[in-house]
């Protein structure tokens, strides 16, 4: 398991452990419920003159049922003459791992990953759902429940039982720190002179937990959360860190 980001991740994974450490496993009789949602990861660019359709399409995505999308700023494309004011190596690293766990090597912008198991040209929309449907049918025997809530200043992450023939019963619970929307003027590149959005860019990734196909339950300070640039938090649970995504959960900080 590879750590994507190192500025907090350490301090979430040490709350994570001493919560578990006082809690213990949840009983089955507590696992969460609620319809699997199809996560919908897109890896784009402020300097990629293909990528604000493929924003556009995220944001409405974000407006729909059943989905969870996550944006995701790579660097690769800062020499081109506009640094990425949300880029990141961490985003762009992400990217590779599941080119390499795909076994194809194709890393590109606009791209999308569903579930983290297939991926499609993030500006077209029927590529798009037909890869929410092919992963639905791929996953349908292995996802597992995910409910994310606060309890006061506590926030309470509950990852369900495995299914009972389901071959996966080892995964990490990822915690995702976002932004709602993030607006950015262009100065220079490809899309100079232009306003984008962007829905969901992620600020923070970490492992906040290991799941071993038990039902479970996390709890992190929601104070501390708060303060770390996001205003939208995820749960992903996810076969290490670029395998195929079992559940996930979201919550807005602003409802609490």
């Amino acid at each position: 398991m590879r750590r994507l980001l190192l500025t907090s991740a350490d301090a979430l994974a040490a709350i994570a452990a001493l919560t578990l450490a006082g809690l213990g496993m949840a009983g089955s009789d507590s696992a969460p419920v609620g319809q699997a949602k199809a996560v919908i990861e897109l890896f784009t660019s402020q300097g990629c003159s293909s990528c604000p359709p493929a924003d556009a399409l995220l944001g409405r995505l974000a407006e729909r049922p059943g989905f969870v999308v996550l944006s995701y700023s790579v660097d690769y494309w800062d020499y081109l003459g506009w640094r990425d004011t949300l880029g990141s190596p961490a985003n762009s690293e992400r990217q590779r791992n599941y080119a390499r766990a795909r076994g194809d090597g194709r890393v590109y912008t606009p791209q999308i990953v569903v579930d983290g198991v297939t991926h499609v040209n993030g500006g077209d929309e029927d590529a798009v759902q037909a890869a929410v449907a092919a992963a639905e049918k791929r996953l349908a025997q292995v996802k597992v429940p995910v409910s994310i809530h606060a309890d006061g200043d506590t926030l309470v992450i509950d990852v369900g039982t495995a299914p009972e023939a389901s071959d996966k019963r080892a995964a990490t619970v990822w915690l995702a720190i976002a932004k709602e929307e993030e607006k950015v003027e262009i100065a220079r590149g490809e899309n100079r002179g232009r306003e984008l959005s962007y829905h969901h860019p992620v600020r923070e990734l970490s492992p906040i937990g290991i799941w071993h196909g038990e039902a479970m339950t996390l709890r992190l300070p929601l104070k501390d959360l708060k303060t770390m640039g996001g205003d939208c938090l995820f749960a992903l649970l996810q076969v290490e860190d670029s395998g195929p995504i079992l559940g996930s959960a979201e919550f807005e900080t602003s409802d609490d």
